[in-house]
């Protein structure tokens, strides 16, 4: 545990400057697969010495992992046309009945891969979201490669009385209910680069959002978040993937995103 928590605490670092996602290698063998950091709950899986699995999270002594492509899932199918999920929201459970642990929850429209069909459930491959939970004991983090640092090369700033400060910009209904937070650029670094960044959306000032990286005794920032108040406090303290622009301003130690997509419970991939 000591060795996992260490590790952790660089890994957020280089994570955060090179979206290399960690991987947790199983140190047991046979060990439990559950769909709840609980031992009262059933055993979906066993895990083999060695197997490797994309890192989640972590919450007291469970890892929270992607759940292996193997695993079947299931869903109401009532609620589903064509692969296609129907209702706003859809429970996504261990079993075909409504006694077993939910796994994940799908949104409207989106597509699954159905396996087969029992009783009028239908079971599921692993859709976006689904996490499965194993002893951190019998766990350890895969240290990566840190990525190698290029040195840019140094731009002449210019004048102070030349730069302009700049508002961030969201839609209509997001500025009518927040108030603009004033943010200059920095134009020694690049702006408007499209990128992705998991973690957890957490408040930061005034009408800005923070994503961060969760462990069990830190969380370390990614980017600040300038999006939609409504839909923000809807995923406020929640596992997601944010995709949309990054820009840089004065003053700040990270990039400030503008979220086209928010992508909740994400499976991560390489």
């Amino acid at each position: 545990m000591k060795i996992l928590m260490i590790f952790l605490a660089t890994a957020s670092m280089a994570f955060a400057q090179s979206n290399m996602y960690p991987r947790v290698k199983v140190t047991g063998d046979n060990v439990s697969i559950r769909p709840v950091p609980s031992t009262d709950c059933k055993v979906l899986d066993r895990a083999m010495f060695g197997q490797e699995f994309l890192y989640i999270d972590q919450t007291n002594d469970w890892v929270a992992v992607q759940a292996p492509s193997n695993l079947n899932f299931w869903v109401f199918g009532e609620y589903v046309e064509n692969s296609v999920v129907l209702p706003k929201k859809l429970n996504v459970r261990a079993g075909p009945s409504q006694n077993y642990r939910v796994v994940t929850i799908l949104l409207r429209e989106e597509e699954l891969d159905v396996r087969g069909e029992f009783n009028g459930w239908l079971k599921i491959a692993p859709p976006k979201g689904s996490r499965v939970w194993i002893s951190a004991d019998y766990t350890e983090l895969i240290e990566r490669p840190k990525p190698k640092v290029i040195a840019e090369p140094e731009v002449e700033p210019e004048p102070e009385e030349q730069r302009e400060p700049v508002v961030a910009e969201v839609n209509e209904e997001s500025n009518a209910e927040t108030p603009a937070f004033l943010m200059t650029w920095d134009k020694t670094r690049k702006q408007g680069r499209y990128d992705e960044y998991p973690g957890i959306i957490r408040r930061a000032t005034p009408g800005l959002y923070k994503l961060v990286l969760k462990a069990e005794t830190f969380e370390e920032t990614i980017c600040l978040i300038k999006g939609d108040p409504k839909q923000m406090e809807e995923y406020l303290n929640y596992p997601v993937l944010l995709k949309g622009k990054i820009y840089w301003v004065k003053d700040v130690d990270v990039p400030v995103m503008i979220p086209d997509y928010i992508i909740p419970n994400p499976i991560l991939s390489e």
